[in-house]
Parts: structure tokens; sequence; C-alpha cells
């Protein structure tokens, strides 16, 4: 039996940075999250499992991530275990700004990402 492709129904979506990207952003004043440029973000979302089984090796939740309009990755996972399953894309954002993320399949699911300039360490005198 061939295996059958079904868009995914997106729950939610969130960022976060991507593990060895620990340090690559924080929180605002409001607490939202912002990351640096360069830096790997987790683009994660829950999909609904609509039934299938993980046992169900013949049904492909298929989901797509697109950055300000733009399709950038499609992604194709297997049903988890449980109502709903969370995957995530990885995407290095190349420069400050705001970007429109969504996540889409049946429907979509949308989120703001601000990328902001690290810092900068005031230099000290060498002696």
């Amino acid at each position: 039996m061939s295996p059958s492709y079904r868009e995914a129904t997106i729950n939610s979506v969130d960022a976060n940075p991507t593990a060895g990207g620990s340090t690559g952003g924080g929180r605002d004043e409001s607490g939202n999250p912002y990351f640096y440029p360069g830096v790997s973000v987790s683009i994660g979302y829950w999909f609904d499992n609509e039934g299938v089984p993980s046992s169900n090796w013949d049904t492909i939740f298929t989901a797509k991530l697109f950055i300000n309009g733009s399709l950038v990755d499609t992604k194709q996972v297997l049903a988890g275990g449980g109502p709903q399953t969370y995957s995530f894309f990885t995407h290095t954002f190349p420069e400050p700004g705001t970007y429109a993320v969504e996540v889409r399949g049946k429907n979509t699911k949308s989120l703001t990402v601000t990328i902001k300039n690290p810092p900068v360490e005031p230099k000290r005198a060498a002696r």
C-alpha cells in the first residue's frame, strides 16, 4: 500500500531558539521573545492526528513554512501517539526586522518573529 498524504490541521505554532542557539536572543520588556541574526530558530507546531494512530505508517501529514508570504520549507511527518503531534522547522533569519511566520496545512497558524542585533559590549582598555 502506498502512503497517503494529508495536509496537517495546525493547532498552534511557536518560536524558540534551536538547541545550540539558546543564547541567541531574549525577551523584551513585554515578555515577547526575540532572536539575533544568524541564530537558528525552531518554528514549532502542533498538528491534529485526526484519529490516525502512531502505528499507521501509511498516512503522512504535510505542513509548509512561509516567511513574509514566501514558501521556505515543507515538512512531512507521521502521526505520533495521542491526539496531536509536535514537529518543527528550523530557520536562520539573516538580518534584524519583524517577520511574519506562517505554518500552513489545512489551515494556517501564524506568529511574528522579531530579530534584533545583539547588544554591543563596551570595549575594555588593555593594560
